[in-house]
């Protein structure tokens, strides 16, 4: 197993800390496309993930959330790819699929108020960024309409009005009753097919 990995984790002004599940990212021209939050990592190398995280926060004396990329080599070393000291994008789901999101939990923990719970509420999720493909002035009301309908799926707008391929216009976070990467994939191609219709890849 390699691959691209991440994880978000807090810290308050008192020192208590967070850790969210370590997540896949899946990058497409150097723009993340989609996340998913499977049972696919073995438990060893996520806890390794979260170890490192809480070190980081732990030696930086870093208060608020804090993103980290890895890249996970075919021996199974993780590597640190990025560190993102902010809500990221790898980090959106938690909107709709944990108990606490990394936009609250960032609020608590710059207000030195309890961290809240980071853990899932759910078997597991799939984000998919809603990416531009086109230069155009809309809202893309029809499509956003239709992938509302798919079930467990929350859709994100930002209002951004004008489109050009690559920017990020918004995302759709559904989640799952089976954990696995498969599902997670075949989903995630699902919402794909809706949002880019023949405009494709």
């Amino acid at each position: 197993m390699s691959g691209n990995w991440a994880v978000m984790a807090a810290r308050s002004t008192s020192g208590e800390i967070a850790v969210y599940p370590v997540v896949e990212t899946q990058q497409q021209q150097q723009v993340c496309r989609r996340v998913l939050v499977t049972d696919e990592l073995p438990a060893a190398i996520a806890t390794h993930a979260q170890a490192i995280a809480t070190t980081l926060l732990e030696n930086l004396d870093y208060v608020g959330i804090l993103g980290i990329e890895f890249f996970l080599t075919q021996s199974g070393k993780l590597l640190i790819n990025e560190i993102a000291p902010r809500t990221h994008n790898s980090g959106h789901y938690t909107l709709d699929a944990c108990h606490t999101s990394q936009f609250e939990q960032q609020l608590r923990a710059i207000a030195d108020r309890p961290l809240g719970d980071p853990a899932l509420h759910c078997a597991g999720a799939v984000m998919v960024n809603l990416l531009g493909y086109e230069h155009s002035v809309q809202d893309y009301n029809s499509q956003r309409h239709h992938l509302a309908q798919l079930p467990r799926a929350t859709v994100h707008w930002y209002g951004k009005r004008e489109s050009h391929p690559g920017r990020k216009l918004g995302h759709v976070t559904v989640l799952l009753e089976q954990a696995t990467r498969s599902h997670a994939l075949a989903i995630a191609q699902q919402v794909e097919a809706m949002w880019y219709g023949e405009a494709g890849e």
